[in-house]
């Protein structure tokens, strides 16, 4: 009898550590380019021809684009 709750208990245990490693592999896939993005908008922000209100514009606005 032992047997079959050691093996419940060691099945439970093996789901909830292959539901974490999912759930961490999805968090860092979806912030894997971030950086890109912050240099990207930092870069079109610091533009030598830029003058002073093109680069206070798109601080304020909130990019919904995925």
């Amino acid at each position: 009898m032992k047997q079959k709750y050691f093996s419940i208990n060691a099945w439970i245990l093996c789901g909830v550590c292959i539901g974490l490693i999912v759930f961490t592999f999805i968090l860092v896939a979806h912030n894997e380019n971030t950086p890109n993005k912050i240099n990207q908008d930092r870069d079109n922000l610091l533009g030598g021809s830029k003058t002073v209100l093109d680069r206070i514009k798109p601080i304020g606005q909130v990019n919904l684009s995925s």
